[in-house]
């Protein structure tokens, strides 16, 4: 019972101290690639859509069938510690992830083989790589989506246009990465490792949906930011929370045609 109490008090004053992190983050900010400031550098997804895309639907590859449960397994947890490059990581948990297994994907692939490289075809100038001029954190789904066909391990992406059309994705097609904005209270799971969109806004945050469960409600998010966040660095968010968030400038981008022999 005592360890109990304690584990609690624990988690409690845990949830704090990121409260208190996070609004001291909000009161500083930090200037990304297109000139916003976020609360944490971490999350510097940058908002790029393409017109264009809208012919690029998701619904296409699928055809008219019935919302599913699904668990794309995604066996790595990489951490991008306390740099950008969460469309980096993103991009490159979805590799790792099935249908279409990568091996061997590191930290340092998703931060300098997939993020900077982003980082070097998106519309704004600079950059965090080597040499870039002006320094600065931040790049797009599309510009990521954009190196991985680049890179081989694609044949092409789609885009989910709301989260009916993401729970299919989900579903038939594959992991979707995903670029959302990020509220204050989704830095914390509750006590059944859902995060909600409660607060302000701290940013823009990229991460893979990696799962659907259609009983519950729910998506599965696959982080980012290490095992220790979340359940082995997975937490659930509900089908109306993620349509809110897809509805506030939000994009579910689909991978096609996987490959994952391709050079490291």
């Amino acid at each position: 019972m005592g360890s109990t109490i304690q584990s609690r008090h624990n988690e409690v004053i845990r949830k704090e101290k990121e409260r208190i992190l996070a609004e001291k983050n909000a009161r500083n900010g930090h200037i990304l690639k297109d000139m916003s400031i976020v609360a944490d550098v971490r999350l510097d997804r940058l908002v790029q859509f393409d017109e264009r895309s809208r012919g690029y639907g998701i619904m296409a590859a699928i055809g008219t069938k019935s919302p599913r449960s699904y668990t794309w397994h995604c066996d790595q947890v990489l951490d991008q510690g306390p740099d950008g490059a969460c469309v980096g990581f993103g991009v490159a948990h979805e590799l790792i992830a099935r249908p279409a297994e990568v091996k061997g994907i590191t930290d340092s692939y998703a931060k300098t083989k997939i993020y900077w490289e982003a980082q070097k075809i998106d519309p704004w100038i600079g950059g965090s790589y080597p040499g870039a001029n002006p320094f600065y954190e931040g790049t797009s789904v599309l510009a990521g989506a954009k190196i991985a066909k680049k890179l081989g391990w694609i044949d092409e992406y789609r885009w989910a246009f709301g989260v009916e059309e993401l729970k299919l994705g989900v579903g038939y097609n594959g992991p979707a990465v995903v670029g959302i904005p990020w509220y204050i209270g989704m830095f914390y799971p509750d006590s059944n490792n859902y995060i909600h969109p409660t607060g302000s806004i701290a940013g823009g945050h990229c991460v893979l949906v990696n799962s659907i469960n259609v009983k519950e409600n729910r998506f599965t998010i696959h982080n980012s930011w290490g095992s220790s966040w979340g359940k082995n660095g997975e937490v659930y968010i509900s089908f109306n929370d993620m349509d809110k968030l897809l509805r506030s400038n939000g994009e579910a981008c689909f991978f096609l045609h996987r490959h994952n022999k391709q050079q490291l």
